[in-house]
């Protein structure tokens, strides 16, 4: 974790790893979120890396097809992110929505556009998120 105070432009991620060393499927939980169409087009057992270009700057990394998917697909849905879902899920549909890539709060909060940008970084900072492996860059 960064040294110095965190504040709302801040950056964040899911640390992958951290998942794996609680013993956890981030992988699992990428499909969960996902919508019908991209669960149709990826199965989970069939772990595929796609080229992912960033719509913005015209980047080209490689990415597990389901964050992918996420990104390009699900975001369009109206169900992906919606008023009735709990903050924190929201939050952690934003990170996969942009595979996760950092994001600070105020990303986020444009993402969702829920709460606030200090409450999701109060959120990102709690210990229910740190379980998550939401981790400062």
């Amino acid at each position: 974790m960064p040294v110095g105070r965190l504040t709302t432009k801040s950056k964040f991620y899911i640390d992958v790893n951290h998942w794996e060393r609680q013993g956890r499927d981030f992988r699992q939980e990428v499909y969960d979120a996902l919508c019908e169409e991209c669960r149709a087009l990826y199965p989970l057992e069939e772990k595929r890396v796609v080229d992912h270009i960033d719509p913005i700057t015209g980047e080209v990394t490689r990415m597990d097809a389901l964050l992918d998917c996420a990104s390009d697909v699900c975001t369009h849905s109206s169900d992906y992110l919606n008023p009735r879902m709990p903050l924190t899920r929201s939050i952690f549909r934003a990170f996969i929505a942009a595979g996760n890539q950092p994001q600070s709060a105020e990303e986020i909060f444009a993402r969702i556009n829920k709460g606030s940008p200090q409450i999701i970084l109060k959120e990102l900072l709690s210990v229910q998120m740190e379980s998550d492996g939401i981790t400062a860059v």
